[in-house]
């Protein structure tokens, strides 16, 4: 499978938690979309004096309104506005060895995990959705049971569980688009329409995972 082999012969760069110029640009274009034109001024505001904490606060005080969640009880659903944020922050080089761990056990790259990573979580171990979604990579508990997952806020299972469910549902729909949709929106909203679901919410994530999943190859991710 050519996406899984993406990332083979590039190599590796550092990479630091300072705040992407990409996660910018997609917090602002998120900011325009969802929230109106208002809210660009003050957003662009905190970008100059918070750059660190720009894209988590605007996840932080996204209303439901703006991401109706297609979730029913028990499945995972899609990303919600967060409830926790937690008061802890990592990093890929504190990650590397369980998602490279994850990444061998499952076959998915390691720069696909980090991005999904990236986007659910901003890597924080310890973030909780309004929904109840744990953790780095947002399972929700009957999801992480499912998983073998006893701590979802322990970074290294819930990372090896995170990249078994992704793996479960590239195995089932066979199309990288549709497993990064189903891990947001849930395999029956995919299933249901035939593609990826009319959920702003879960094109807008779809876009931003595969986009940093591509600058992780770019940057020699791995």
């Amino acid at each position: 499978m050519r996406w899984m082999l993406a990332i083979s012969g590039l190599i590796a760069l550092p990479f630091t938690l300072t705040a992407q110029a990409g996660d910018i640009s997609d917090a602002l274009k998120m900011a325009e979309e969802f929230m109106g034109a208002n809210m660009i001024a003050g957003y662009e505001a905190l970008i100059l004096e918070e750059p660190e904490e720009a894209l988590s606060v605007l996840l932080h005080r996204s209303g439901e309104e703006y991401y109706p969640s297609p979730a029913t009880p028990g499945e995972r659903g899609g990303a919600a506005p967060f409830s926790d944020l937690g008061s802890v922050r990592l990093g890929f080089d504190q990650l590397a060895s369980s998602i490279r761990e994850a990444s061998a056990a499952t076959g998915l790259p390691v720069a696909l995990i980090d991005a999904v990573i990236r986007t659910e979580s901003g890597y924080r171990p310890h973030a909780v959705s309004r929904v109840g979604a744990q953790g780095l990579m947002q399972l929700m508990p009957a999801t992480a049971r499912s998983l073998g997952v006893d701590n979802a806020f322990d970074p290294g299972e819930n990372i090896h569980g995170g990249a078994r469910y992704l793996r479960k549902m590239y195995d089932r729909f066979g199309s990288l688009r549709l497993a990064i949709a189903a891990y947001n929106a849930g395999p029956k909203a995919v299933k249901k329409y035939g593609g990826i679901p009319p959920y702003r919410e879960t094109q807008a994530y779809v876009a931003t995972v595969i986009r940093r999943y591509e600058d992780g190859n770019a940057r020699g991710l791995r």
